[in-house]
Formats: C-alpha cells, sequence, structure tokens
C-alpha cells in the first residue's frame, strides 16, 4: 500500500491539539491504586454489556474530557456522583473541565500489571486517554502495562495517538487502535464533535496503525437520525463504508445515540434544532450499517440502543 500523504488540515489539527482549549477549568485529584478497574463494556460472557471493548477491565486517569462532544453521557456520571469527591469543577460544562491526578507516578508503580498480563483493558472508557494534557501520561501508563503482558484497547478520537503509534506497533499481538467517527460530513462534525480532529484526520490515523501492522478498529458512533445539516443517514454511513474498504479495519462497531442524561439536551443545543427519532430509528440503521458494509465487503457488529 502506497503512502496516503497527510494534508495540511490534518497538521494544523495535530498542532492545535497541542495546546489546552481556552476556557477550560484543570485541577487536580488522587487516584486510587491499581490503576485497572473492572468495566462492563465487555461481552455478556464475562457479564458486561455485549460492548466487546476489554476482557472486563478499563483503565481511566483523568475526570473530564476536553473534546467536549455533548453527545457523551460521561458528564452525567461526573455531575451526579463525582461533586463529592471532585468538587464544583465538575459542574462546569461538558468539556470545559479537566482533572488531573496528582500521585500518577506513584499509582504506576503500586499497580501490579502483571496481575492482567493476558488480559485486555480498555484504556479509556470515560475520557480520551490522547487529550493534549494526557498524551504524556498515556504513553506512561503503556510503557508499563503492555511490557508487563497487558492486552490494551486504545479507544480514542485524537491525531496525538500518532506520535506513539511506533512504540505500539512494537506490542502488535496486545494492542487493538480503536478510532470513533460519528459521520463524514464536516459541518455536523464541527457541531457534534467541536474540538475534534476532522473525521479525515481520524481515518488517517486508521491508515497509519494499519501500515504499521497494528490491529485497529473503528466505533461509528453515534449515527443520529436526519437532521438540517445531515439528511441523509444512509449516504453518510455509505461514504464511511467506502473509506473503511480501503483500510480494511479487524473491527468495526456501530450505534445510533443513546439517551442518557442531559446528552440529548445539549445535542440538540448543538444542533440548533430537535431531534426527532422516527420508529424502529435503531433497528433501521442497524439494517443499513450491515448493508452498507456488505456492499464493500465488510462485516460490523451493531450495539443495539
Amino acid at each position: 500500500m502506497g503512502t496516503v500523504p497527510v494534508s495540511q488540515e490534518t497538521v494544523r489539527h495535530f498542532e492545535e491539539s497541542i495546546h489546552l482549549p481556552p476556557g477550560v477549568a484543570t485541577g487536580t485529584y488522587r487516584i486510587r491504586p491499581p490503576l485497572v478497574k473492572p468495566s462492563r463494556l465487555t461481552a455478556f460472557s464475562n457479564g458486561g454489556v455485549g460492548k466487546n471493548l476489554s476482557d472486563g477491565w478499563c483503565l481511566n486517569f483523568a475526570v473530564g474530557c476536553t473534546h467536549a462532544c455533548p453527545f457523551c453521557y460521561v458528564d452525567e456520571i461526573h455531575k451526579r456522583f463525582g461533586r463529592s469527591r471532585f468538587g464544583d469543577i465538575v459542574a462546569q460544562d461538558w468539556g470545559n473541565y479537566l482533572l488531573l491526578p496528582e500521585n500518577l507516578t506513584d499509582v504506576l508503580e503500586k499497580t501490579p500489571w502483571e496481575r492482567w498480563a493476558g488480559e485486555e483493558v480498555m484504556m479509556s472508557s470515560t475520557h480520551d486517554p490522547y487529550l493534549p494534557k494526557l498524551a504524556r501520561a498515556a504513553r506512561d501508563i503503556l510503557g508499563h502495562a503492555l511490557p508487563a503482558g497487558v492486552k490494551i484497547c486504545l479507544q480514542t478520537r485524537s491525531y496525538l495517538v500518532t506520535k506513539d503509534l511506533a512504540f505500539l506497533a512494537s506490542f502488535p499481538e496486545q494492542v487493538r487502535l480503536q478510532i470513533s467517527i460519528a459521520t463524514t460530513n464536516r459541518d455536523l462534525s464541527r457541531l457534534i464533535e467541536p474540538r475534534v480532529p476532522t473525521p479525515e484526520a481520524r481515518f488517517e490515523v486508521l491508515r497509519q496503525a494499519k501500515r504499521l501492522g497494528l490491529n485497529v478498529g473503528v466505533i461509528l458512533a453515534p449515527i443520529l437520525p436526519p437532521i438540517a445539516v445531515r439528511h441523509d443517514v444512509a449516504a453518510d454511513i455509505r461514504v464511511m463504508a467506502r473509506t473503511l474498504a480501503k483500510i480494511d479495519p479487524q473491527h468495526i462497531f456501530g450505534e445510533s445515540l443513546h439517551v442518557r442524561g442531559q446528552n440529548l439536551r445539549l445535542l440538540e443545543d448543538a444542533l440548533g434544532e430537535p431531534v426527532h427519532f422516527p420508529a424502529k430509528f435503531d433497528t433501521d440503521t442497524a439494517n443499513i450499517f450491515h448493508r452498507e458494509l456488505g456492499n464493500f465487503g465488510l462485516r460490523g457488529t451493531w450495539w443495539p440502543a
């Protein structure tokens, strides 16, 4: 496969992502060892919710996420359960607070990494591990976990992960790199993923990782119903499927918006219009997902709402 050139816009997103967005409140908290915690983002057979993103483990090392995606339901968790532990900072709008662990170095050393040798751990389930302020810590964590034999499902929307692709590729049997992409419509992406690199930049991450021999995957989510800025859902999924066919990822997942907490209201505020779900939208979209992937010789797993 030939080298795919990186566009100037991709480079600009990379350079901009090095800096913390303006208006973000920061602070610290103390994280409790071990870094690896139980997670339900695993198979039903493991007592999970049917999302095969780990063997029942996750690795989170921040509170908040500066991507500011209004559809994310993690904010509701922090506001409902985290205020007593983290303080009023979590009352800020989603995307405008980020707490970093002040004792991460100590907890890295106190985590018995060999205990999870051969087990897949998701990094991360409540924030992007490659946010600008987290990328160095992510590399430190991976530098402890991977040599100890831990398998990592690395879930990100960030182009910053490309800085570590060569390192990740030195553990080809242990790393699954996954990217989330909700749409290929630029106007929609700007509204619902305001601080995330463009869809094209994220596809480029997959291309680079695949060329290096990494196990790669993509989550097409959240798929939204017809809205003014992007009415044709099937056409959007078709473009994503056509692009993925040239990359040939090992894993493709998809899901529609899961309405939880305030995420629907925040999404409607970002879009400037109400979001209406037609009857059987989830089932119909699942059929579109499988049909469009199949048209390009791909297979995927749809996670029902």
